[in-house]
């Protein structure tokens, strides 16, 4: 991928670099990467290197997909941690044992990856390894390009409805399916992000009453749900606005669905942890803690399942998502 004026890759490869660099000087190089939204950046580039693995056939993408993936995910487990640390902490329900649970496995992910770091030489301009080996993929922004990426979006979504076809779209486990679903779906979105300007999106077609439903103010403010300006000289691929805003607002409400039962498995392992009772009990209490019914799992399941029902086999959503 020669080195022109566009080249979302190298954008974000930039961007990493002066993280690292500057993280290489601190005292807890991990805690202020986390601070300063590398994940946001690190997710970026994995969402590049996701789609052109699977458009093209070059080694570099799939190699590089995988380190990227791996520090995201750590920064991720940091995330989930030091966030379940800020919300118990004020919680009078909640005990110091629970909230230092959670702060000692926010501490050791921290050190997981610093490690992680030093070991991989991330800090020793690895960084510009990608670089280089990105400039031997050699890309014109043209039709033929920008046909293979689309292809391996199309191919996404087969994944996607295949997916829920295969379950009936009756989900049974928050963590292997309802979780699942939005990482897939989440992907799609991501890409618009990461393209700068390479997907555009494009109102297509009379507006179905039944796509205001999606329509919500949070959805509509997102900064998830905007793309860069267009390229120009550039063959772009087009997202029908209103199928990506609904593909906005289900990633957003199955994540709040997900997370309300993933919170309470976290919050009942710590009790199970830090306090001499069994797993069943444990998970009472954290249920009570979060004001949660006993049936949170069940009622989940349920509300993901009919939301997905409708936005792929109802609505066909997903269908009209790619402007052909």
């Amino acid at each position: 991928m020669t080195k022109t004026d566009f080249n979302p890759f190298l954008f974000y490869s930039t961007q990493l670099q002066t993280l690292l660099a500057k993280a290489s000087k601190q005292r807890n190089p991990a805690l202020w990467l986390y601070k300063n939204d590398a994940r946001t950046i690190l997710f970026m580039l994995e969402a590049l290197t996701r789609i052109h693995d699977k458009a093209f056939d070059e080694k570099l993408f799939g190699k590089w997909n995988k380190r990227f993936k791996k520090l995201e995910d750590v920064l991720g487990q940091i995330d989930d941690y030091s966030i379940l640390e800020s919300e118990f902490k004020n919680t009078k329900k909640v005990s110091k044992e629970i909230v230092k649970y959670f702060t000692v496995n926010t501490n050791n992910y921290i050190e997981k990856l610093n490690q992680r770091l030093l070991a991989k030489d991330w800090f020793k301009n690895k960084m510009q390894s990608f670089d280089t080996k990105l400039g031997e993929f050699e890309v014109k922004y043209n039709k033929e390009y920008s046909d293979e990426l689309k292809f391996a979006l199309v191919g996404e979504i087969d994944a996607i409805l295949y997916f829920s076809l295969k379950v009936d779209y009756t989900f049974t486990k928050v963590e292997d399916q309802v979780h699942e679903i939005r990482r897939k779906l989440r992907w799609l979105s991501m890409y618009a992000q990461a393209f700068r300007g390479l997907i555009q999106l494009k109102k297509s077609g009379k507006r179905k009453k039944y796509v205001l439903n999606y329509f919500t103010k949070e959805v509509l403010n997102s900064r998830f749900n905007k793309v860069e300006t267009k390229l120009k000289n550039a063959v772009v691929i087009e997202f029908d606005k209103d199928s990506f805003f609904a593909l906005g607002f289900v990633i957003n409400e199955l994540r709040k669905l997900k997370d309300s039962v993933l919170k309470m498995k976290q919050l009942s392992d710590a009790i199970f942890v830090t306090e001499n009772v069994t797993k069943l009990k444990a998970e009472e209490k954290a249920m009570a803690i979060m004001g949660l019914k006993n049936t949170v799992e069940q009622d989940v399941l349920k509300e993901a399942s009919e939301m997905m029902r409708t936005f792929v086999v109802k609505d066909k959503m997903l269908d009209h998502l790619i402007v052909k």
